[in-house]
């Protein structure tokens, strides 16, 4: 839907859940010397004002980034996280706040590739605006699942794909299935973060997607925060991240992060897991 504007959402819980663990996932990446590829078909506008029209109506980055930004053990865990938001700010300040491509251009190599889809015209001027100089990077005007199909596999071949819809249409959850069904078969040694949120119960496709996805019988890894008790008809009360074909060993630095924006972001009725739905061949 073109309605959506990620900014009324900047530096909400989900957001920090999902920019830690890409942070941690682009660390993995990292670690071999041979370049990779990136791929956010969702990627908006890549810098967020908090000063905005947009992120002051609901303020959301109070029930997110606020509660994080001091926590010590958070920027021992996952300093590249504060490194990113650090860059973008004035000292004591924090007046912006980084969307998907800023950290993942922020943590990937002078020889990584990187490409950012979005299909929102007002959002892909913004986002060339803010990383068309960087000669890494490829912009496009999309949709982002069906780019998918066209744009894999990527050169370099080892890589990740960063897939955050809006789920703002309830058509996203099986299309994002069926799509994952094709980008795996043409990109079998990608790794693929996904996003998706937990929302009130009679409204909440979280759980066939999760099972969608393990069907496939690939190496599959989820980490889920709510920091609420469920509601039975509105609202969104946490998120999570599906990591397929995720690197080895993430899970034990997931957990210890994971553990911790429990206690810092968790209120009445939070929990939070981390699984191995199917294990690595």
């Amino acid at each position: 839907m073109l309605s959506y504007r990620h900014g009324y959402h900047a530096g909400n819980h989900a957001d920090v859940l999902k920019h830690m663990l890409l942070c941690l996932t682009l660390r993995f990446l990292n670690q071999k010397d041979k370049p990779y590829s990136i791929i956010d078909t969702h990627s908006g506008a890549g810098i967020y004002s908090l000063n905005s029209v947009f992120a002051k109506k609901n303020k959301e980055y109070l029930t997110g980034l606020n509660k994080v930004i001091s926590n010590e053990k958070l920027h021992k865990l996952i300093p590249e996280y504060f490194e990113v938001i650090k860059s973008i700010n004035k000292v004591s300040a924090l007046d912006f706040y980084p969307g998907s491509p800023l950290f993942e251009c922020a943590l990937s190599r002078a020889e990584d590739k990187l490409t950012f889809i979005d299909l929102h015209p007002a959002e892909i001027e913004v986002l060339k605006k803010n990383f068309s100089r960087d000669n890494r990077v490829n912009i496009q005007k999309r949709n982002g699942f069906e780019a998918l199909n066209a744009l894999l596999p990527p050169n370099p071949r080892r890589g990740l794909c960063v897939i955050d819809p809006s789920y703002e249409e309830k058509s996203d959850y099986p299309e994002l299935v069926k799509y994952i069904k094709i980008a795996i078969k043409k990109w079998n040694v990608g790794c693929f973060l996904i996003w998706y949120p937990v929302l009130a119960r009679t409204i909440d496709h979280s759980k066939k997607l999760v099972q969608d996805i393990k069907r496939l019988n690939l190496p599959l890894l989820q980490a889920e925060l709510q920091i609420e008790a469920q509601a039975e008809d509105i609202g969104m009360c946490g998120s999570g991240i599906l990591l397929v074909n995720y690197p080895f060993g993430i899970e034990i630095k997931i957990e210890e992060i994971m553990n911790e924006l429990y206690q810092s972001l968790g209120t009445e009725g939070a929990s939070a897991k981390v699984k191995i739905l199917n294990e690595k061949g």
